[in-house]
């Protein structure tokens, strides 16, 4: 009687984590694939700007407003505000993504 309690236990967590298991796979199969960042965009359409949510709190220094990558050189544009970036009110600071998001 004992054996057949411990064999019934066992049978269930081994149902419950394999339960458990598809349905978190399936989860994670039913999320729409996107194209791969570094994939080129088709022959003839414009590579889409990464989407940046702005996300502005008071106090907080502002999101960056575009895409970083290729891009890592803030000061290049924005010590001279080169190409109507805007001008950096502390070209002293190099490190932007350490307070910009």
């Amino acid at each position: 009687m004992v054996r057949s309690k411990r064999s019934s236990k066992a049978l269930f967590l081994t149902l419950l984590v394999l339960a458990l298991s598809v349905v978190m796979f399936t989860g994670c199969q039913s999320q729409p694939v996107n194209q791969s960042v570094n994939s080129p965009a088709p022959v003839g359409e414009k590579e889409p700007e990464a989407a940046v949510v702005n996300t502005t709190v008071e106090g907080f220094p502002p999101p960056t407003p575009h895409a970083i990558e290729g891009r890592e050189n803030c000061g290049s544009c924005h010590n001279e505000g080169v190409g109507g970036a805007s001008k950096t009110p502390h070209p002293e600071l190099t490190v932007c993504r350490q307070c910009h998001v």
